[in-house]
């Protein structure tokens, strides 16, 4: 009798791989935490499965301490990496919002598993994605997974809102000027960046700058918060800019208030500063807000407006614009004329951005010049002497009162009893105005000698100059457009140049400024002082439709102000000479020929071939750029005549009577 064998064919071994996850790091330093707790169950159902093939994965995909609405997780990341690989044949998890508590991204991934054949398998909720009724399962339960997380921020969101009406710390990285407490869930006053914090607050408010606020703390080398980490990792501060001031200035945390979506609530924190400093910083913020809403308007601030005028009609010159081409073009326009017609002013207007180019550039080369340092100087004597006479006057009339109200009360006071009734209320006056007195004297006497110790001379006030010339094109037009009016009390614009006419004692305020050296109170710099008015020539051309501002490099008012060479004029000019050579050669026959060659119309070449006509006189004036304004290339192609002395005429050129052999040309 024979026995035959039975031969089982062996199963597929099904490599699986087992994903935990917990959203939060409390208790996984346990010698078994959740994450053991669950590799442990999907082990056990691996195992169980064992006769099916399935083989659990010595590779560990943990994710402890990461929420299941994002996909940035480490182990997540690996998992994805070895399915893409071909490395993993099922996916084990204890539950399914262990892998995804979003629908949309457990979607991504389940596509991902099946585009690489891999089968999805959850512990607790027994199901398997291969089949139809499995996936409306998973779905469902994907759906009631993600209402519970929708469901958790939503009461996490109404418990920091109500902790926010009780004032109290919420969380979120450390502010300047204050330290975390941990153990109490507070914030607490660092007194030495609080300080800084203080700081910050008075300079902005003296310069009304926050670029300048952030170049001061950069120069001193100091930097924006230093903390160490919840990890204990430090988080070193970086270089301060303008936004990080902004941000500062803006905090309320600093005036001891919190705020949730809008609303302010009364903050259990002490306030670093006061309400008056921070209604003076806000009171110039919001100042600055409307300046740069009216510059968003204008594309482009005009930095002259308010203070130039037209020198003919004596008239202020209001801003203008105009579009071209989608080109933005600004203009100073003379009011006179733009009322009565442009044919009653000679200067009419001027090119916005040409005619403060040319103011800048003076003043900023006026602002080094010894004339000007030895003038401010002598107005900042002039202001400070008054200062000093007011400031002695009014301590002069306050010792005396405070004299006459020591007199009044001897008589409270030498009974030796305690005053009682009227009596009592009569002392009680003279001590609270003795006091008020006391300290007016005092506070008066302290700007006295402030104003002895700050007293700039003129090495101060030239070193104070030069520096802002090293830094004017770094400041933001608001800054700029601020220190132009505070230097220029007006500019007058002629045919034949401007008047620039500054305010000494604007000079000293810049300076004092610039030295951060307080300006006295009480002091009127517009108008006061030795003013300086400065004669700056210009020429006025009108080319090409535009009228154009040649100014000289120097100061030196009796220097002529020459201007460059048209450089379409130029181009023409040596455009019609070739072309002419080329004709005297031979190498076309005809203009017709020579247009066709150069792609162009006939016409055109005909009337650029007419400049070869133009008398030599002429030709090296429009090369010097001395020709006369409004003399464009349009003009000379349409009426130029033959004869030289008709060209002189024609197109404005002054005469210039010479005798030729043969005949007289002129």
């Amino acid at each position: 009798m024979s026995t035959t064998a039975t031969i089982v064919p062996l199963k597929k071994l099904l490599r699986c791989a087992i994903y935990t996850r917990k959203s939060t790091e409390e208790g996984l330093d346990r010698e078994f935490n959740s994450l053991d707790a669950q590799r442990e169950a999907a082990e056990a159902f691996i195992s169980s499965q064992r006769h099916e093939g399935w083989v659990a994965s010595v590779e560990g995909y943990d994710d402890g301490g990461f929420s299941g609405g994002t996909m940035g997780r480490p182990a997540l990341k690996r998992l994805m990496r070895d399915v893409e690989a071909g490395n993993i044949d099922c996916v084990v998890v204890y539950k399914v919002d262990r892998l995804s508590r979003s629908l949309l991204d457990f979607s991504r991934i389940i596509e991902t598993f099946d585009r690489c054949n891999v089968s999805f398998v959850s512990v607790t909720q027994q199901f398997s994605t291969t089949s139809s009724m499995g996936r409306l399962t998973l779905n469902i339960l994907l759906s009631f997974a993600q209402f519970e997380r929708e469901i958790i921020g939503e009461r996490i969101l109404d418990k920091i809102a109500a902790a926010k009406r009780k004032g109290k710390h919420t969380g979120g990285l450390p502010v300047l000027g204050y330290d975390i407490d941990r153990a109490n869930r507070r914030i607490v006053v660092n007194p030495e960046e609080a300080e800084l914090v203080r700081h910050i607050f008075k300079r902005f408010v003296r310069l009304a700058s926050p670029l300048e606020v952030a170049r001061e703390l950069n120069v001193e080398g100091l930097t924006t918060k230093t903390w160490i980490r919840a990890d204990g990792t430090l988080r070193t501060g970086r270089p301060w800019n303008k936004a990080d001031i902004s941000r500062v200035l803006k905090n309320r945390k600093y005036i001891g208030e919190v705020t949730h979506k809008g609303t302010v609530y009364p903050g259990e924190h002490e306030a670093i500063i006061s309400r008056k400093l921070w209604d003076d910083a806000h009171k110039i913020l919001a100042e600055n807000y409307h300046q740069r809403s009216a510059r968003t308007r204008a594309k482009t601030p005009a930095l002259l407006k308010g203070i130039i005028r037209c020198g003919h009609c004596g008239n202020s010159m209001g801003i203008t614009f105009t579009r071209k081409s989608g080109k933005l073009y600004r203009y100073y326009v003379c009011v006179h004329a733009s009322k009565s017609g442009y044919d009653s002013c000679p200067v009419k207007s001027v090119a916005a951005g040409e005619i403060e180019k040319a103011v800048v550039n003076q003043l900023r080369a006026l602002l080094c010049a010894p004339e000007v340092i030895a003038r401010t100087c002598r107005a900042a004597g002039i202001l400070e002497a008054a200062q000093v006479e007011r400031l002695q006057g009014e301590k002069e009339g306050d010792e005396e009162r405070l004299r006459l109200l020591r007199e009044m009360r001897a008589p409270l006071l030498g009974g030796g009893e305690v005053p009682r009734g009227k009596a009592a209320v009569d002392l009680a006056r003279f001590e609270g105005e003795i006091a008020q007195i006391e300290e007016r004297i005092t506070a008066v006497t302290h700007s006295l000698q402030n104003i002895k110790s700050d007293r700039l001379s003129e090495r101060d006030v030239a070193e104070s100059l030069r520096n802002l010339d090293s830094v004017w094109r770094e400041l933001f037009p608001g800054e700029q457009a601020r220190i132009a009016r505070l230097l220029v009390d007006e500019v007058i614009v002629n045919a034949d140049g401007l008047e620039v006419k500054m305010r000494a004692g604007g000079l000293w305020s810049l300076v004092c400024e610039l030295r951060d050296v307080k300006t006295p109170d009480g002091v009127r710099l517009a108008g006061q002082g030795d003013g300086i008015s400065i004669h700056v020539p210009l020429l006025l051309k009108k080319r090409a439709g535009r009228k154009e501002i040649i100014a000289p490099d120097g100061l030196d008012a009796a220097a002529p102000a020459e201007a460059p060479p048209q450089d379409a004029l130029v181009k023409a000019l040596a455009r019609a000479h070739r072309w002419q050579e080329i004709l005297d050669a031979g190498k076309v026959g005809s203009i017709r020929e020579l247009a066709e060659r150069l792609r162009v119309d006939r016409s055109y070449v005909a009337r650029i071939l007419r400049l070869t006509l133009l008398a030599p006189d002429i030709i090296e004036t429009i090369l010097a750029g001395k020709e006369p304004s409004g003399l464009s290339l349009a003009r000379l192609t349409k009426t130029l005549p033959i004869l030289w002395h008709e060209q002189h005429e024609t197109l404005g050129f002054p005469q210039r009577r010479q005798t030729l052999v043969g005949h007289n040309m002129f």
